[in-house]
C-alpha cells in the first residue's frame, strides 16, 4: 500500500471521516506495517501537544476576559522528525477538530485494547528465526519455524542449526545442542552451545552474556563455544570484541585472535573460523534439507489423497503455466471438479520448489463443488496469516446459509471458528458454532501453521488443533447433515445471481466479504472424524521444521 493512502486515511481519521470501509483498511495496514504504526504514533504525539497548548491558551485567555483570536497551530521543533502529514490552515473549526481527535487518540491511550494491533496483546518480539538446517527442538522452542518472530526466552536446540537475526541487526548462528536465551534486541545468554554472530553497525555493543563471562561486541565477527565439559573459548574474526568478566578488567580482542578461559584464568589460542558454522555453510544445509523434506511431504501427500473418508484434497502441485484450476487429488472426488481459481495467484509455499495459492485481494477465491451430506467432517489445512484486519477471514465456507452449510473461518480476534447453519434458509442467526483461543497473533503472522477442526456427530463436539495440538472443544446442539455443495476457498461473498439461494440472503450477508489475507498450500476435507493422533500425524508429515531424516508416516488410513 503506497505511502500516500497511508497518510491519506491517518488524516482523515484524525479528522474523524473514516468511512467504515476505510476504517478497515486502515486497521489491515496499521497490523501490516511497522511504518503506519510509527506514522500513527507521531500524528498522535502531536495532536495531543495541540491539545495540550489550547487547553491551557484558552485557560489563559478566559481567565484574562479576553476574546478569543483565531486558533494557531504550534510549529514543530526544528529537531523534529519528519513532517508526516501537513496540517490544514489553521481555523476555529480545524482547532476544534484537532482537540476532538487529540481526545480520541487520549481515549484510545488509556484503553490498549481499543487498538486495532492491540487485539491479541503479545510479548514484544527481538528477534526472527531466520534460516533452520535439521533443526530438533526441546521444551518452548518445538514447532518454531523459518521466518517466526521471537520473543524474549529461552530456545533449546537438542540438534541440527539455526540462524537468529536480532532486531537490531545482529546475526547469530547457533549450532545444537545448546540453550540459548534471548534477553533483549541486542543481547542473549549462552547456557552452553556453540555460536558465530555478525554484528553490524547499526548493532554496535551487541552482548553475549554467560555465567562466567560476557562478549561485547565493538562491530566486528566472532564465535563462542561454551561446551558441557570442557574450557570456553571466544574467537575474534573480523573487528574488535571486548572480554568482560573473566578478568579484572575488560580484554580487547582483535582481528585473528582467540582465548581459552580455564578458571577464570585467560590465555590465547589460536583462532580457528572452521570450527563454526558460517551463514553459506548453514544455507547449504538448509537447501538440502528442504530438499529431503518436501520429497518426504509428497510421500505422505499421495497417502492422503487415498485416505477412505478424503472427499476433497489440495496439494496444489500442478504445472503454473496458463492453468487456472487445481486438480481436488481425493479419490472420492467428483471426476472433472477441479477448484477453480478465481482472481488468487500462485506463490512460494513452505519450501523452496512447493507452490501455493496467495490470496489479497477481495476478489481472490478457490470455487468449488463437493455434492452430498456428511454425518461427521474434517478439515485441515497449512497456511500462512500475514494480517489480521478487522473483519472475519475466510478458510472453507459454504455459499449458502441452507441447513447444514459449514462455515471453517478465522475471526477478527484471530480465533480458529467452525459453524453449522441450523436455521431457515437465509437466516443469519441460524448459526451454531464454536471458536478457539486467539491463535493467529502479531508474533505468528506470516509464520506457516497447521490448523485442523473436527466434527464429531456420535457426540456433537467439534475440537480445534494447533500445529497438531488439540486447543478447545464443545458441543454445537446441531444434530444435522454436514454439507458444503458449492463452497469456496479463501473467501465468502454472496452476490445476486451468484446461485439460487441468494436471493434468500439478506444484503448485508451477501455483501460481507471474508477474504482471507495470507496464503494455503495443502487443503483437505474428510467426511469422517479424525481421531487426535491422525492429525497429529497429518501435522508431522507436513512440518517444515522436520529433519529430513526423520521416520516419515505413511500410513494415515483409520
Amino acid at each position: 500500500m503506497s505511502d500516500e493512502r497511508t497518510q491519506l486515511l491517518l488524516q482523515r481519521y484524525f479528522d474523524q471521516m473514516l468511512s467504515v470501509e476505510e476504517r478497515s483498511e486502515l486497521s489491515t495496514m496499521l497490523l501490516a506495517s511497522p511504518r503506519a504504526r510509527e506514522d500513527f504514533w507521531e500524528l498522535a504525539r502531536w495532536n495531543a501537544l495541540i491539545r495540550q497548548w489550547g487547553e491551557a491558551e484558552w485557560g489563559r485567555r478566559d481567565a484574562e476576559g479576553l476574546a478569543p483570536r483565531p486558533w494557531r497551530a504550534v510549529a514543530a521543533p526544528k529537531a523534529a522528525p519528519r513532517k508526516i502529514v501537513p496540517f490544514p490552515r489553521p481555523s476555529w473549526k480545524t482547532g476544534v477538530a484537532a482537540l476532538a481527535a487529540a481526545a480520541a487518540i487520549a481515549l484510545f491511550v488509556s484503553i490498549p485494547s481499543l487498538l486495532p494491533w492491540n487485539r491479541n496483546v503479545q510479548p514484544s518480539s527481538v528477534a526472527v528465526l531466520t534460516h533452520s538446517a535439521d533443526a530438533v527442538w526441546a521444551g518452548s522452542g518445538v514447532g518454531k519455524q523459518r521466518g517466526e518472530s521471537l520473543t524474549p526466552g529461552w530456545l533449546h536446540l537438542k540438534s541440527g542449526a539455526v540462524q537468529i537475526e536480532f532486531s537490531r541487526g545482529a546475526r547469530v548462528v547457533l549450532e545444537g545442542p545448546a540453550e540459548f536465551e534471548l534477553l533483549t534486541d541486542n543481547s542473549a545468554f549462552l547456557g552452553s552451545g556453540k555460536l558465530r554472530a555478525q554484528v553490524p553497525e547499526p548493532a554496535h555493543g551487541f552482548t553475549v552474556k554467560t555465567s562466567r563471562f560476557a562478549v561485547v561486541d565493538y562491530g566486528t565477527e566472532f564465535g563462542c563455544s561454551l561446551p558441557l565439559a570442557g574450557s570456553p573459548q571466544l574467537h575474534v574474526f573480523n573487528g574488535l570484541v571486548g572480554l568482560q568478566g573473566a578478568q579484572a578488567a575488560e580484554r580487547k580482542l582483535r582481528q585473528n585472535q582467540a582465548v581459552q578461559i580455564d578458571q577464570d584464568q585467560v590465555r590465547e589460542i589460536p583462532a580457528r573460523r572452521d570450527q563454526f558454522l558460517s551463514d553459506e555453510e548453514l544455507a547449504r544445509r538448509e537447501r538440502e534439507g528442504v530438499q529431503g523434506r518436501l520429497a518426504a511431504w509428497r510421500a505422505a501427500s499421495r497417502a492422503w489423497s487415498e485416505h477412505p473418508a478424503a472427499v476433497m484434497y489440495l496439494d496444489f502441485e500442478v504445472d503454473r503455466g496458463w492453468s487456472r484450476s487445481i486438480p481436488n487429488r481425493a479419490w472420492r472426488a467428483v471426476p472433472g471438479s477441479p477448484a477453480s481459481m478465481v482472481g488468487c495467484q500462485f506463490s512460494d509455499g513452505r519450501w523452496p520448489g512447493k507452490d501455493a495459492i496467495e490470496f489479497t485481494r477481495p476478489e481472490d477465491r478457490l470455487r468449488l463443488n463437493l455434492p452430498g451430506a456428511f454425518e461427521s467432517m474434517t478439515f485441515l489445512a497449512w497456511l500462512r496469516v500475514d494480517s489480521l484486519p478487522d473483519r472475519p477471514q475466510s478458510l472453507v465456507m459454504a455459499d449458502g446459509m441452507g441447513t447444514g452449510d459449514v462455515q471453517w473461518y478465522i475471526t477478527r480476534g484471530g480465533e480458529l471458528g467452525f459453524g453449522v447453519h441450523i436455521g431457515k434458509g437465509g437466516d443469519p442467526t441460524g448459526w451454531r458454532s464454536h471458536q478457539s483461543e486467539p491463535l493467529f497473533t502479531l508474533e505468528n503472522l506470516g509464520s506457516w501453521v497447521c490448523v485442523a477442526s473436527v466434527y464429531e456427530n456420535a457426540t456433537d463436539t467439534v475440537t480445534h488443533y494447533f500445529n497438531g495440538q488439540p486447543i478447545g472443544a464443545d458441543k454445537l446442539g446441531v444434530r444435522t447433515l454436514l454439507q458444503l455443495e458449492t463452497f469456496e476457498i479463501g473467501n465468502w461473498a454472496l452476490r445476486d445471481g451468484e446461485q439460487g439461494r441468494a436471493s434468500v440472503i439478506p444484503r448485508t450477508a451477501r455483501d460481507s466479504a471474508r477474504n482471507l489475507q495470507g496464503r494455503i498450500d495443502e487443503v483437505a476435507v474428510l467426511s469422517a472424524p479424525l481421531s487426535a493422533e491422525e492429525v497429529l500425524r497429518f501435522y508431522e508429515n507436513g512440518r517444515i521444521d522436520q529433519p529430513a531424516t526423520a521416520t516419515l508416516v505413511k500410513n494415515v488410513g483409520p
